[in-house]
């Protein structure tokens, strides 16, 4: 641990240094947009309530000229499931990201089966290093079990080593199982965002563990893929590679402060620190076109009607990827009205922040179910995912937009998948199901964490 600090503290002041005589190609301060509004603007007069309030972040089109050097470490799992097929494709994926990246960007290739291995150290790309590389990437093979918490923590180092405040510091991830022990993964996850380097997870075929992988993408403040077939694998690295170029803000946080007496219950789907005055909800990377709802849950004090309610300050705040040194905020205050008029609080519904809100309750109350599922616990997932499906079917009714409606399908047929043999309490003479159970599995997690995190 000492170690990666100290690689940590070093390479940020060299990178620093670096850039301080440098040529600034600073994005737009208003490369970002924030924005709020609520799903009722009237809140019952006379008692406590719940309210719930939108976040909402927006991208910018930014100069297509301005391209952050990319600070990248590529970890390829290489145990003996890859063999094959899946070992081939993510070798000739491995190539076709190298060839998307720019000369000057850095790279690293790490390997992980039964052991980990820095196969090619983080180098400035540059033609003899290029044909370094492919030689190494060709030489990859599947052996052995997934020794992916130390693969993880070599590609983090990696980065680290090399750390640039004027650039896109990351580590891509590509897994097929279920690591041999997934204990330090998770905080590895933590540190790597905390100090700037967001993960990309990508859980390729049926066998990953779905949970572990989205956790690590969301606690570094990257993204979760599942890729179904290992031929999609070139595809996905390609398209990280321009996400990477068009990144318009990194370390992005949003900082929640609450009015008198109103307190935040959550915010649905994210970790949210709690700070002096509220919470702070850490975002990592947005990329140019994208766009992220925050859902906030408020516990709103009793108010006579007519009175004004104050109820949150929103700010958020984002690092220049392209400048080191300059950060960017914005602000957006919530209000509303106590109303004792039943029509009046009616009328002030909006039927846009309730559906976005169903969605993302939805999603979150997916992927605990499936947490519970990969625990052990599926008759407890199963009981979680029949309550989720009562409150989505009555939702539905009134709901009528066809991603709610095909959200709620996916998670159906996660609750069938969940009772079938091979994920219940399977037995030898259980009949095989016509469809791997866990493609079911696997999609609806997918699924939810595109619309926790809005990719």
């Amino acid at each position: 641990m000492r170690r990666t600090l100290m690689l940590f503290c070093l390479a940020l002041f060299s990178s620093l240094a670096a850039c301080a005589g440098a040529q600034r190609h600073a994005r737009t301060p208003d490369a970002l947009s924030l924005g709020g509004d609520l799903a009722n603007r009237f809140v019952p007069a006379g008692a406590r309530s719940t309210l719930v309030a939108r976040i909402h972040l927006g991208t910018a089109v930014v100069d297509p000229s301005v391209h952050p050097p990319i600070n990248l470490a590529l970890v390829i799992d290489t145990s003996g499931s890859m063999e094959g097929r899946p070992m081939d494709d993510a070798r000739a994926a491995s190539l076709v990201l190298l060839d998307a990246l720019r000369d000057g960007d850095r790279l690293a290739v790490v390997t992980f089966d039964s052991r980990s291995e820095v196969i090619f150290p983080s180098a400035e790309l540059d033609p003899a290093h290029r044909a370094e590389a492919r030689r190494r990437i060709g030489a990859m093979r599947a052996r052995g079990t997934t020794d992916m918490a130390n693969g993880l923590r070599l590609g983090v180092e990696q980065v680290a080593a090399h750390l640039n405040a004027a650039g896109i510091n990351r580590v891509v991830l590509l897994g097929d199982g279920v690591p041999n022990d997934p204990a330090t993964i998770e905080a590895t996850a933590t540190s790597a965002g905390q100090h700037g380097i967001s993960i990309t997870s990508m859980g390729l075929g049926l066998e990953y563990n779905e949970t572990l992988m989205g956790a690590i993408a969301q606690r570094s403040g990257g993204h979760f893929h599942y890729i179904e077939d290992s031929a999609a694998v070139a595809t996905a690295f390609r398209t990280e590679v321009l996400r990477m170029e068009r990144v318009v803000a990194r370390n992005a946080t949003v900082t929640l402060n609450p009015g008198p007496d109103v307190q935040i219950e959550a915010v649905l789907g994210h970790e949210a620190a709690r700070t002096d005055a509220g919470v702070s909800v850490s975002l990592g990377e947005l990329t140019e076109g994208a766009s992220r709802d925050l859902i906030v849950r408020l516990n709103v004090p009793s108010h006579r009607a007519g009175s004004p309610v104050e109820l949150i300050d929103a700010r958020l705040a984002w690092n220049d990827p392209a400048a080191p040194g300059v950060r960017y905020e914005r602000d957006v205050f919530l209000g509303a009205r106590a109303s004792s008029d039943a029509a009046e609080i009616e009328g002030g519904r909006s039927a846009e922040v309730e559906a976005v809100a169903a969605q993302v309750t939805l999603a979150v109350g997916t992927v605990a179910a499936i947490r519970e599922a990969r625990s052990g616990n599926v008759a407890q997932a199963s009981a979680q995912l029949d309550q989720l499906l009562d409150r989505a079917r009555h939702v539905a009714q009134n709901e009528s937009t066809a991603a709610y409606h095909r959200q709620v399908g996916n998670v159906s047929s996660l609750r069938r998948a969940l009772g079938r043999p091979s994920i219940a309490a399977a037995t030898a003479s259980s009949p095989a199901p016509s469809a791997p159970p866990q493609a079911a599995v696997n999609s609806a997690h997918d699924e939810a964490l595109s619309v926790i995190d809005g990719y």
